[in-house]
């Protein structure tokens, strides 16, 4: 029988569903499929073969999936970091086609995966049925165990594969939520505004980026951020996009803006005030945040956004200690709020 998009997900949960002794190699496994093992599986064995070396496998499911096996007896979980199948197989049906349980090994999830037109077939011969289960057993026989270092590991790769996935909207606004976790940004919120001290040091590293040898430096429009240590609980971040917003006394959000760090013009001044030393981290303006643009409408419009989760973060805290926080904790504070209040109904 031929497997499409529209009948795969159905057939591949009956053969996870009616098989007593379950055998899956799939390489790759992204958000939610351990919900439809967990819901699916009912049968004596399932073993799963995974791929975590390449990045293309969520390891929070592999965690998931692990810790599953405390109330599931007869689950097992090996990784082969050369799997590039996508396999099931169960006592009298079979599946081999070209979807993951992350829809594709790219890394992308959820509504991401929209439109990706996936193929396969139903087996149900005895003989071919057969011969994949002998192929699998090989593969088993190659596979290892699943440690802690290896889902460190397979986090490093997962998040690199995930911050250089393509967009899903050319404007930051419209990309959903599952399109901008996992991207690396970070919101710095600040209060108190620069002293005159900063003002004149900053003037100093515009200066020095003017005579720059690397344009993005030397064409960059600067600003900054006073005593703000790379030291602190929540440095702000090198290397990633940073969207600045000022949460004024009135609690009130402004000019939220891209920002990306420029190290290179970092610098330090002793405070004619305090006498103790006092870093200057010196950002340059982002055309874009993470390839999607951000117009001063669009960030008027996201800040909006952002607003509860901000004045919940500084409920009873002190508004002049200034935050920077991943934009995924915001997502998934979102997210909860959006659950919470589905539940209610």
């Amino acid at each position: 029988m031929f497997l499409t998009s529209k009948n795969y997900l159905k057939e591949f949960k009956g053969l996870i569903e009616g098989g007593e002794n379950v055998s899956l190699a799939v390489a790759f496994w992204g958000k939610g499929a351990q919900d439809l093992i967990d819901k699916s599986w009912t049968g004596k064995s399932l073993r799963i073969l995974c791929n975590l070396g390449s990045g293309g496998t969520n390891p929070k499911v592999i965690r998931d999936l692990i810790n599953l096996k405390s109330t599931r007896q007869g689950l097992e979980v090996l990784t082969l970091d050369d799997l590039h199948a996508k396999v099931g197989v169960a006592e009298s049906k079979a599946i081999v086609g070209s979807a993951n349980l992350s829809v594709n090994g790219l890394g992308f999830e959820a509504v991401e995966c929209a439109g990706w037109q996936e193929a396969g077939t139903l087996v149900g011969d005895p003989t071919q049925i057969f011969e994949i289960q002998e192929w699998f057993e090989a593969l088993w026989a190659r596979g290892e165990k699943i440690t802690d270092v290896r889902l460190a590991e397979a986090e490093v790769a997962w998040l690199r594969n995930r911050r250089g996935r393509p967009n899903a909207a050319t404007r930051f606004v419209e990309a959903p939520d599952a399109s901008l976790k996992n991207r690396g940004i970070h919101v710095a919120i600040f209060q108190i505004p620069a002293t005159e001290q900063a003002k004149r040091e900053a003037g100093k590293a515009r200066m020095e980026a003017l005579s720059s040898d690397a344009p993005e430096v030397r064409n960059a429009k600067l600003d900054y951020f006073e005593n703000w240590p790379d030291e602190c609980e929540e440095a702000l971040p090198v290397g990633y996009p940073i969207l600045s917003v000022r949460y004024g006394p009135t609690k009130r959000l402004s000019g939220l803006s891209p920002w990306i760090r420029l190290p290179q013009l970092d610098r330090t001044f002793i405070s004619n005030n305090t006498g103790k030393r006092v870093c200057l981290t010196m950002l340059g303006k982002l055309d874009l945040v993470a390839g999607m643009t951000l117009t001063p409408k669009d960030a008027t419009a996201f800040a909006k956004r952002l607003k509860p989760w901000i004045a919940e973060l500084y409920r009873g805290e002190d508004p002049e200690v200034g935050r920077c926080l991943p934009l995924d904790d915001f997502l998934a504070w979102e997210e909860n709020l959006s659950s919470r209040a589905r539940d209610s109904y």
